[in-house]
C-alpha cells in the first residue's frame, strides 16, 4: 500500500537542518511562544473531579466555535496555534448545528461515571440453570436475540461519523466514543444472557434490518442522529422498560436496568441536539419531517416483527394458552401505546410541531385502540 506525503522528511533541507541542530544540542524552543490564551483550570467540585465543563472557560470554550468551522479541518487541539503546513483531514461535518446539542459536556461526563461491566457487573452465578419453562427461555432469548441484533447499529452509526466530525467538537466527538463503548456493551450483555441460559440465539429479523439499514444509510448525521437516538433507541428504550416489568429472574431485571441508564442518555442527546439544530436552523423544519415520514415506515416493520413482538407478548402474558396471549397483548400494546406518545412529546420538547398529524404511528395508534 502507499502513503501519500506532500513532503518526504528524509530531503526537506530545513526539517534535515533542523534535526542536525536538535543533535547539537541546539533547541529553538519556538514552540514556548505559541500566541495562545494561558488560562488554570480547577476542578469546581472536586469530587467530580476536573471535568470539561470546568476547563470550558476564556477562548478555549465551546461557545465560541463557529457554525461553520472554515479553517480548522485538522486534528490541531481547539485553541492551539496553528502553524503553517497542516494536513486538511478532510473532515466533512464542519456546522456546529449539525451535530451539537447544549448538554453535550454534562453528558460525558455522566457516561464516564456510570460506565459498567457486563462481565462483572451482573451476577451471572445467581442464573439457575433452569431460570425458566424451556418455551419461556426460548421467548426471552429470542427478545435477546433482537437487541443483539438492533444494539449493534448504534455502535457502528457513531464509528462511521466520527471520522468525519471536525476535530473542533471533540467534546461531542468523546461522547460519541463513549455510545460506541455503551452499545458494544449492550450487544455483549443481551449476547451472554442468550447463551448463559442454556438455550442460546434464535432468528434474526429482516424487517428490523431494514431499519437498521435506513438508519446507517442516512444523509446527513442529524438525520441519523433523529432516526437513531429519537426513533429507533427511543423505542428500544421502552422496550428495556417493558422487558424489566416483565422479566422473571434479578439477573434479566439488572441487565435491562443497567442498559436502561445508558439508553436514557442517548436519547436525552437525541432530543437535545434536534433541539440545537432546530433552534439555529427554524426553515428546516419539514426536512426532518420528510426524513421521518420514511423512517418511521421502516419503524413499524421493525416493532411489529415477530422476532420482537411475539416473545413479549409471550412473556407479558406468562403463557402460550388463549388468556394469556390475551393479556400479553394487552400488556404489550400499553407498552407501545406509551412508547409512541412517548416519542411525540419528545419531538414537541425538541422543537418539532405537527409530528402527531402526519406520522405513520397515528395509524398504528388507531389500528392498536
Amino acid at each position: 500500500m502507499a502513503y501519500y506525503s506532500p513532503v518526504d522528511f528524509l530531503t526537506d533541507e530545513p526539517f534535515l537542518e533542523g534535526m542536525r541542530r536538535l543533535r547539537r544540542g541546539e533547541l529553538s524552543l519556538e514552540w514556548m511562544d505559541a500566541k495562545t490564551e494561558r488560562v488554570r483550570c480547577t476542578p469546581s467540585d472536586p469530587r467530580r473531579g476536573l471535568t470539561y465543563s470546568d476547563i470550558d472557560v476564556g477562548s478555549y470554550a465551546t461557545e465560541h466555535i463557529p457554525e461553520v468551522v472554515r479553517h480548522q479541518r485538522t486534528m490541531a487541539p481547539r485553541g492551539a496555534e496553528l502553524p503553517p503546513g497542516l494536513p486538511d483531514m478532510g473532515y466533512l461535518v464542519n456546522r456546529k448545528s449539525e451535530v451539537w446539542a447544549d448538554n453535550v459536556l454534562t453528558l460525558y461526563e455522566e457516561a464516564k461515571a456510570r460506565q459498567w461491566n457486563a462481565a462483572t457487573d451482573i451476577d451471572w452465578t445467581t442464573l439457575p440453570e433452569h431460570a425458566m419453562p424451556v418455551d419461556f427461555e426460548k421467548a426471552f432469548c429470542q427478545v435477546c436475540t433482537f437487541l443483539s441484533e438492533v444494539e449493534m447499529i448504534a455502535t457502528d452509526l457513531p464509528a462511521k461519523w466520527i471520522p468525519l466530525i471536525n476535530h473542533d467538537f471533540v467534546e461531542l466527538k468523546s461522547l460519541l466514543c463513549m455510545q460506541v463503548v455503551d452499545e458494544a456493551r449492550h450487544t455483549e450483555v443481551f449476547r451472554k444472557r442468550a447463551l448463559a441460559g442454556g438455550v442460546g440465539l434464535l432468528r434474526a429479523s429482516a424487517y428490523a434490518e431494514h431499519a437498521l439499514k435506513g438508519i446507517l444509510e442516512a444523509d446527513t448525521y442529524s438525520h441519523a442522529s433523529v432516526f437513531m437516538h429519537l426513533l429507533g433507541e427511543g423505542f428500544i428504550l421502552s422496550t428495556f422498560r417493558n422487558g424489566e416489568s416483565i422479566a422473571a429472574t434479578p439477573v434479566d431485571k439488572r441487565i435491562f436496568r443497567l442498559v436502561m441508564q445508558d439508553e436514557a442518555r442517548h436519547v436525552t442527546y437525541g432530543m437535545m441536539h434536534l433541539r440545537y439544530f432546530l433552534r439555529q436552523n427554524p426553515g428546516r423544519a419539514e426536512e426532518i419531517h420528510l426524513m421521518l415520514d420514511e423512517a418511521e415506515t421502516l419503524m413499524v416493520g421493525a416493532l411489529g416483527a415477530p422476532e420482537l413482538a411475539e416473545p413479549l407478548v409471550v412473556l407479558a402474558g406468562k403463557g402460550f394458552g388463549r388468556e394469556n396471549v390475551q393479556r400479553g397483548l394487552e400488556l404489550t400494546t400499553f407498552f407501545q401505546l406509551k412508547a409512541i406518545e412517548e416519542y411525540f412529546r419528545r419531538l414537541e420538547r425538541a422543537g418539532l410541531q405537527g409530528r402527531r398529524e402526519r406520522s405513520k404511528f397515528t395509524r398504528m395508534l388507531q389500528l392498536l385502540a
